[in-house]
């Protein structure tokens, strides 16, 4: 009697231990993260990766095949191949015209980048499709794009791999120190690569077109682009973002003593890219640009309120020192995502000259647009492939997810 007593008494003890242990497995199931589509897709990267790793082994193209190939977005991490020269390689030009109109004015698409993996995918995308805007143009012979080199900042001016793919000039990128010193602003290379671009003997010898048309990795060209620029008066996209701002008054009016108090109302709302300028116009521009941006990066005050866009600032404001005023072109590009208006996608995709998918498509799978920095069940983000490519085919977006989400993701796929 004894002992059935003490069990008894240990009944209640059981119970809310048992209890306590239900609970927890619920609660466990409830933290579980839920798997999104693109999360479920990079274990999908992943494995093609090593599939395809294993499946070709130490088999590479011989280097004519590589000469020819088209770039494509592929199943790999990228590795640098055997560098055969130290000199970089001819920039991308057309065959000679003849027989175009007087008003022609060519251009050479300079595309800015680092060595990153995720830049390098990304410039792969862009100039697959600046080959095909090109291909396609009207003019034919007579195309107003005629040159290509992806300018990159990477170490000691290190050649990356990919020139062999892509025409490429090598700079030198901004040591660790000074990126200490700009707080790992990264951005802040494309005024410094462009300004050592144009003491060399590449800038000379190789980019002989009067224009320029300085691109960001993450552009897509929609159709081929035409040249409205003239020396003086270069090509540029308003950023609303950028508008004149009382608050910026002191900061800009340090940076352009110049300009007064009432200098940031004559600093247009521009950036560095998408531009078209003539080359006369860039030697003008580029040595106050790359200043400004690193006397606006390393001041506390206009790095707290300029932000990510502080090199672009530093572009506008040194257009503004050097008395070069931008013609401005709303429709230039298109930043789309998945809370995109009707009225911005009206038209799309003819209406822009180019797409910049800097925001992100996320989606629940009924096709409902999820808020800002919110991961959908559908996720279609170029921040997910930060340090891997994208293998194609990536899964099509929801049914009722707007136009630019289908064309980015085929415009993946397919390049």
């Amino acid at each position: 009697m004894g002992l059935l007593r003490n069990l008894l008494l240990l009944v209640p003890f059981v119970l809310v231990a048992w209890l306590h242990w239900v609970r927890g497995i619920s609660q466990q199931q409830r933290d579980k993260p839920r798997t999104s589509l693109v999360q479920r897709d990079s274990d999908r990267v992943r494995a093609a990766i090593v599939r395809r790793q294993d499946r070709h082994g130490a088999q590479q193209p011989s280097s004519a095949a590589r000469a020819v190939e088209q770039p494509s977005v592929t199943a790999r991490a990228v590795q640098p191949r055997a560098i055969t020269t130290q000199q970089p390689a001819a920039a991308a030009q057309q065959p000679p015209a003849t027989g175009c109109p007087a008003s022609r004015k060519p251009f050479h698409t300079l595309l800015t980048a680092t060595a990153q993996v995720y830049q390098q995918w990304q410039c792969r995308v862009m100039y697959y499709q600046w080959k095909k805007q090109r291909n396609n143009d009207p003019a034919g012979a007579c195309t107003e794009m005629t040159g290509f080199t992806r300018l990159v900042a990477h170490g000691d001016a290190t050649p990356d791999g990919l020139e062999n793919e892509i025409p490429s000039f090598f700079v030198k990128e901004y040591t660790q120190r000074d990126y200490a010193r700009f707080r790992g602003y990264r951005v802040i290379n494309r005024p410094y690569s462009v300004t050592q671009l144009l003491k060399s003997d590449y800038w000379k010898s190789q980019i002989r077109e009067d224009y320029l048309f300085i691109a960001e990795t993450d552009h897509i060209l929609t159709q081929p682009l035409p040249n409205k620029a003239s020396r003086g008066s270069p090509m540029a996209y308003i950023f609303n973002y950028m508008g004149p701002n009382p608050a910026h008054a002191n900061i800009i009016k340090k940076a352009w003593p110049a300009g007064g108090m009432d200098g940031f109302r004559h600093v247009q709302s521009i950036g560095p890219s998408p531009v078209v300028i003539h080359r006369d116009d860039l030697e003008k521009i580029a040595k106050p640009w790359e200043e400004t941006a690193v006397a606006l990066k390393t001041d506390s005050e206009a790095d707290g309120r300029l932000g990510w866009v502080i090199e672009m600032w530093g572009y506008a404001i040194a257009a503004a020192k050097v008395g070069l005023i931008h013609q401005e072109f709303k429709d230039f590009q298109v930043e789309p995502g998945a809370l995109s208006s009707t009225p911005q996608l009206r038209g799309f995709p003819g209406r822009y000259w180019i797409f910049h998918y800097t925001y992100q498509f996320e989606y629940m799978l009924d096709g409902t647009p999820c808020q800002p920095w919110t991961i959908g069940e559908y996720s279609l983000d170029k921040r997910h492939f930060s340090d891997t490519y994208p293998v194609p085919p990536l899964p099509e977006p929801p049914a009722k997810a707007n136009p630019a989400a289908f064309y980015l993701l085929r415009t993946f796929n397919e390049a």
